[in-house]
């Protein structure tokens, strides 16, 4: 798989992900970040469960990396693809994909397919070229389902960007380990 320059890779994710956000803001105006000053506390233990649950996936990604082979895959596949970003460009993508995947899913399809429509409408999505990989899909789904239910729980969007943000960033980082330096961009 031919990794794509960084900076063009970001630009066609702030193409992708922009429309995302503005059409979930359109088809579901009131603030979709708000939990309400009743729902301080269930936010704020929202946070921390988000914070948690997405070191776990972290240490769960690496941990297949390198116990399974669609792990390892799904690793060298990406890490081809996404390996030559630097930090900086790493922190945009996943502001980019955490804002916009939990807008378009927890924020309006949440509200139209319920919990578990959402969580295949998502896994669906992270759907791989590779029949090997399929198992990357199915663990989309779970946390695609599990983020469904940590929004209607807390309220906010607010933890599901965090938990997002937290497995996107680290996972990137993660990737970038072992990978050739990207070439410089004309």
């Amino acid at each position: 798989m031919p990794r794509i320059p960084a900076r063009r890779l970001l630009w066609m994710a702030a193409l992708f992900y922009a429309p995302l956000l503005a059409s979930a803001a359109w088809v579901r105006p009131r603030s979709l970040l708000a939990a309400g000053p009743e729902r301080a506390a269930v936010l704020a233990q929202g946070l921390c469960l988000a914070a948690a649950g997405g070191l776990a996936i972290v240490l769960a990604s690496r941990a297949a990396a390198r116990r399974t082979v669609w792990g390892r895959a799904l690793r060298a596949d990406l890490g081809a693809l996404l390996g030559g970003l630097s930090s900086r460009q790493m922190l945009a993508l996943a502001l980019l994909s955490g804002f916009g995947e939990e807008f378009l899913f927890r924020g309006v399809a949440l509200h139209y397919l319920g919990v578990w429509g959402q969580g295949v409408a998502f896994g669906c999505c992270h759907w791989p070229v590779r029949r090997a990989l399929w198992p990357w899909t199915a663990f989309a789904l779970a946390i695609g389902i599990a983020l469904g239910w940590l929004t209607l729980w807390s309220g906010s969007l607010w933890p599901g960007i965090l938990l997002h943000f937290t497995v996107n960033y680290f996972n990137l980082h993660d990737l970038a380990e072992g990978q050739p330096p990207a070439p410089p961009e004309a």
